[in-house]
């Protein structure tokens, strides 16, 4: 077993950034399970799919040496302990698989594996594998609730990884198909074009058709310019890149001058202030203005004036492009408002989808104003977030590591049975989940913005332990708060302090009821162990339902310590005189789940006999679901002597002690 080499806060750190690295699934799934390795102590993590067709186990990442168990080397799901994780489809631990009685399962025979934690691996609400971590050796003490959380957190986030992936996988090839058929159709557009364009020119020279076909040339051009259009609006959409500091006046007034060179025929003024107007934008913008400005001057009427227009703003830049033409038509109006394509007449509506993809893309607006002197387009430019601004990062440092606290807790945090809270360094509940909102018995949203302290009594000493807790990292205990409506209850707590930095996730579980049921078995126990006859109580749960209680008169009749008795099958007191048919009698009703009474031989541990009346009866959980036996032990050695012949009294010899 590999040494523990993080904190549970070291760890939740390590996946956090391994997270946000873009790299591929494989290599950050492989390092995801490194940090589970290290963390819970184990030898190797698995990744594994389930195929329900073929009942195959396949792990797709692993950190075991390739000799061991090779990638995507499929095995049989019953070979393996994820068998009863998918089949239970919930979590399985197991610190010591012998001591725990499970070394019978084709698990543990295919891995000799003695330490198992496995978790259930859920996309879109269907368990499609696992994320178990093993040891070869097994552990001293079963996993605690901070590392079950650990397991459930790195699975969660596992699973939402091959989630994003598959659906990337999948734009990834729609994008690919869509540019393939946009090429091909381009290029053959283009070719028919041309040859149309040709044979249109031959006929103008052979007859008088100039009139007819000039309409005709002017449509095939358009169309072409079209074909060239859309190649490479293509390219600024798939090059578009990072955002930088940008001066959009500087930037209007280049693309004037551009387009002014291009169209002689219009007139172009670009109207900036003297100072820069810098902002944050991709360099797509420049193509939104210029075809903005382009679309202007080529229809903007005989006169063909063109007015660019920028001016700064509290959040941003605006640019308005004003024109003389006949108006926009209704239908590319239409793209504006829901970014969808329209019938190019002229070709404008392509450049106007791009446009609003664009500045949408930037969080701004495109909006044309239509009146008898022209049009005029408005495009708003807000800031974008600079990804290496300081300020911005601090500015938004709390919100964005509470989100990001949430995004990977939420799965687990909300369905979780355990109430579960985030407070700030002073105690304020920042969130919660359903289950603690019922512990403290006040409404959700109630719940956040309250202190932990005003469900504590003075004598709890919070400020001490408060501090403590967040000095070391962790706390459990257990404590009595008192809800909403005046109920004291007891709950048992553990704490994990800075899951981000100021904010600290307590678990919590209402514990009154048990308590209630151990004072409750307490004083039964009492009452038991003063009882007349022999009492024992067994766990049939447990391999080979050992006994988990025996009372002191249980103990005087067989002869035995207590330490001596509890772990064992009741079966012991039994020797070579015993009656094999009773015996099995016996076997057979607790296989039934009946009661049953019998008569028995039975041995003390110092090879004396005595007669056993014996009642054997089943106890069940308030659902009926098997929970335990329990047996009466009664020696009824002197009436079994008077009542049968001297030859059938019990001889005073026996069995040799085990």
């Amino acid at each position: 077993m590999s040494m523990t080499q993080h904190t549970a806060k070291t760890a939740r750190t390590r996946l956090d950034e391994i997270v946000r690295k873009e790299i591929p699934l494989q290599q950050k799934a492989t390092e995801v399970l490194r940090v589970g390795e290290e963390y819970l102590g184990a030898d190797f993590g698995y990744l594994a799919m389930i195929d329900e067709k073929t009942n195959g186990w396949d792990p797709v990442v692993s950190t075991a040496i390739p000799e061991t168990v090779p990638e995507h080397n499929p095995r049989e799901l019953s070979t393996t302990y994820c068998q009863r994780t998918v089949e239970e489809d919930e979590q399985v631990r197991l610190h010591d698989i012998p001591a725990q009685g499970r070394t019978e399962e084709p698990g543990y025979e295919t891995f000799g594996c003695h330490c198992y934690l496995g978790t259930p691996l859920v996309i879109d609400g269907t368990t499609r594998g696992t994320v178990c971590f093993v040891a070869e050796e097994p552990r001293s003490k079963p996993f605690d609730e901070a590392e079950v959380l650990f397991a459930e957190l790195v699975t969660r986030m596992l699973g939402h990884e091959l989630k994003c992936d598959k659906k990337e996988d999948q734009l990834r090839n729609q994008a690919n198909l869509t540019t393939v058929l946009n090429r091909v159709l381009r290029h053959n557009l283009r070719n028919s074009m041309t040859v149309i364009r040709g044979h249109t020119h031959k006929l103008t020279e052979q007859s008088d058709a100039t009139a007819s076909s000039a309409p005709i040339l002017d449509k095939v051009d358009r169309l072409i310019e079209l074909g060239d259009k859309a190649r490479s609006l293509e390219t600024v959409i798939s090059q578009d890149s990072t955002p930088k500091p940008t001066d959009i006046g500087s930037l209007a007034a280049g693309v004037g001058r551009t387009v002014a060179d291009a169209i002689p025929a219009a007139t172009v003024t670009v109207d900036t202030p003297d100072t820069e107007m810098t902002t944050t934008v991709r360099p797509s913008v420049e193509r939104a203005l210029t075809e903005l400005v382009e679309n202007a001057a080529k229809h903007g009427g005989d006169q063909q004036r063109v007015t660019v227009t920028v001016e700064a703003t509290d959040s941003g830049v605006t640019v308005r492009v004003s024109d003389s033409g006949p108006g926009l038509p209704q239908q590319e109006q239409a793209v504006l408002d829901s970014g969808a394509e329209t019938p190019l007449v002229h070709g404008s509506g392509l450049g106007l989808w791009l446009v609003h993809w664009i500045v949408t893309n930037h969080n701004g607006t495109v909006d044309a104003t239509v009146t008898e002197a022209g049009t005029t387009m408005t495009v708003t430019l807000p800031e974008l977030a600079d990804p290496f601004s300081t300020s911005e990062t601090e500015a938004g440092s709390q919100r964005a590591e509470l989100t990001r606290a949430r995004d990977q807790y939420r799965a687990v945090f909300e369905e979780a049975n355990d109430g579960m809270v985030i407070a700030n360094d002073e105690g304020r509940i920042l969130d919660a989940n359903s289950a603690a909102a019922a512990i403290y018995c006040v409404d959700r949203d109630a719940l956040l913005g309250r202190y932990i302290r005003e469900f504590l009594s003075d004598a709890v000493g919070f400020e001490a332990t408060w501090e403590s807790f967040r000095s070391s990292g962790k706390t459990r205990d257990t404590m009595s708060i008192v809800t909403a409506n005046g109920v004291e209850r007891h709950i048992e707590y553990a704490g994990t302090a800075d899951i981000v930095p100021g904010q600290h996730l307590l678990v919590s579980h209402d514990i009154t009821a048990r308590l209630q049921r151990q004072a409750e078995l307490r004083r039964k126990t009492r009452v038991m162990n003063k009882a007349p006859i022999g009492i024992t109580i067994s766990d049939p749960s447990q391999a080979d339902n050992p006994l988990i209680y025996a009372n002191d008169k249980f103990c005087e009749q067989v002869g035995y310590d207590k330490s001596e008795v509890l772990g064992r099958n009741c079966r012991f007191p039994q020797g070579e005189d015993t009656d094999p048919e009773a015996v099995e009698r016996i076997r057979q009703a607790i296989a039934n789940e009946e009661s049953i009474t019998e008569t028995l031989r039975n041995y003390r541990q110092n090879g004396t006999q005595f007669w056993n009346r014996l009642t054997v009866a089943p106890v069940t959980d308030e659902q009926g679901t098997l929970s335990n036996f329990v047996g009466f032990q009664e020696d009824v050695t002197a009436l079994v002597e008077d009542t049968q012949a001297p030859a059938t009294t019990p001889p005073t010899g026996g069995r040799q002690p085990d």
